[in-house]
């Protein structure tokens, strides 16, 4: 177990120091959250501490195990190493979220760069066609003139006594002269009109040189942008992966504490400790939950989706002939239970075969009711208890939990409709057999209630 902490924790660093290079450069495009306020810096150096002390832990952990002659040392390591590693889980969920934000936003970048790039070749295709038209126009202009030129200097021009000279009378003198003054006014035009077209030109040919310098520039930044994404990408991926592998070491140590557990008397110090822990486990995933839906989920008074066909009646979570193990608001023993445990019964009425075979594991659960998924846990480990587990909203206040599955046909985001098969019953989690765990919950202003799931769901 030392060697394979050993090779998450490298596998991390690496990932680590990746990110370290593009710190500065994250800076600029870090989401608005909680998580923000930590740098990827200050979460590298929070886990290479929690790192040191589970090596530290695990290795005291092998050099005393043949020690050890009391469940209680063993459980309190186990415990030490449950709550370093989740810590650390923990770390990269923030992590995760950062990195998750940081391409959000290079995305966006990159999608307002790449339009930006697109206006500006637009742009310089229009100044392009319009220095070819007024390169056109001063030829033709300049040609005019010249024409112009030449035949007033052919014709040879004269003063305005030559004029007066050669004209008969004076009526013949003030046409010739207004004819002479309309050609002048005219050459005066086309001189100013060349004059205003070379500006013109000048103008736009410094136009076009701003707008290719400004698209080189754009192109600079979509080039660093796209090597930060995929870094960026890199980066998650990895980080998802080391998380993933955290999560099977807590889910190991906890198939451990179950070992012991089975072995210990149930007014055992030890066992009582056990429990506890699991009590305080629940709470946290139980506020977790709450916390999502207050964020995300639907309240009461809100008009559920069309696509979601919510009927305003909940069906039975699972098809077939069942029993109810445990039920709401708590287990016979007193111990605190927010929702009921469905288990698939055979003829008889028992849970398993004559050769102890559980009817229920790997028997479809359904949706009670249309609506969204909004969290989805389908990785097989502990999930405080949970397993693999998932929260339905049906968009009017109302949401349902389903929990320790052996696998889920549905995951976040997926809209589902009432009887809709969303999973297989397992004993992922805290079960001491497989079964399916159902909750109702209800949000109602800022608050979430876990209410009795039999005033929504009636047992065939």
């Amino acid at each position: 177990m030392s060697l394979k902490i050993n090779n998450v924790a490298n596998k991390l660093k690496a990932v680590l120091c990746l990110v370290l290079v593009f710190t500065c450069t994250f800076c600029l495009f870090a989401p608005i959250s909680a998580f923000a306020e930590k740098t990827l810096e200050d979460l590298r150096d929070e886990y290479d501490k929690i790192e040191q002390s589970i090596q530290q832990n695990q290795q005291n952990l092998n050099e005393v195990e043949g020690e050890i002659k009391d469940n209680k040392s063993k459980l309190n390591k186990l415990n030490s190493e449950i709550d370093d590693i989740q810590a650390q889980v923990d770390i990269l969920t923030n992590r995760i979220d950062i990195l998750n934000g940081d391409i959000s936003n290079l995305n966006s970048n990159i999608q307002n760069v790449t339009k930006e790039i697109a206006d500006i070749n637009i742009m310089v295709a229009e100044i392009e066609i319009q220095i070819a038209e007024n390169e056109v126009l001063i030829v033709e202009t300049r040609e005019m003139l010249l024409l112009r030129i030449r035949e007033n200097y052919m014709a040879g021009g004269g003063s305005n006594l030559e004029i007066l000279f050669s004209a008969e009378d004076m009526t013949s003198f003030l046409t010739r002269k207004e004819l002479v003054d309309r050609v002048s006014e005219n050459d005066s035009k086309l001189i100013t009109q060349l004059t205003s077209d070379i500006v013109e030109l000048n103008s736009l040919e410094t136009r076009l040189e701003t707008q290719k310098v400004e698209l080189e520039g754009k192109k600079v930044q979509l080039n660093a942008d796209m090597t930060t994404l995929t870094a960026r990408q890199d980066d998650l991926q990895s980080s998802m992966d080391v998380q993933e592998e955290k999560k099977k070491e807590v889910t190991e140590r906890y198939e451990e504490i179950e070992d012991i557990l089975e072995q210990l008397d149930e007014d055992s110090e030890e066992y009582k400790a056990i429990i506890a822990r699991q009590e305080e486990e629940r709470k946290i995933i139980e506020a977790q939950i709450d916390n999502y839906i207050k964020d995300h989920g639907s309240q009461v008074g809100d008009k559920p989706k069309d696509e979601y066909n919510n009927d305003g009646d909940m069906i039975w979570p699972v098809a077939g002939k069942t029993t109810m193990t445990a039920g709401y608001p708590a287990y016979s023993n007193g111990k605190a239970h927010y929702g009921i445990d469905i288990c698939v019964v055979g003829a008889t009425g028992g849970t398993r075969d004559e050769n102890g075979k559980s009817y229920s594991l790997g028997k479809p659960f359904r949706a009670a009711q249309g609506g969204e998924v909004i969290i989805a846990a389908n990785d097989n480990n502990w999930n405080y208890g949970f397993g693999n587990y998932c929260v339905i909203d049906h968009g009017d206040g109302t949401q349902t939990l389903y929990a320790h599955a052996q696998k889920l046909y549905v995951k976040k985001g997926d809209v589902v409709q009432k009887g809709e098969e969303i999973g297989a019953i397992g004993e992922t989690g805290n079960v001491t057999g497989p079964h399916l765990h159902f909750e109702v919950r209800v949000k109602k202003g800022d608050s979430v209630s876990r209410v009795q799931p039999l005033d929504y769901v009636k047992k065939p």
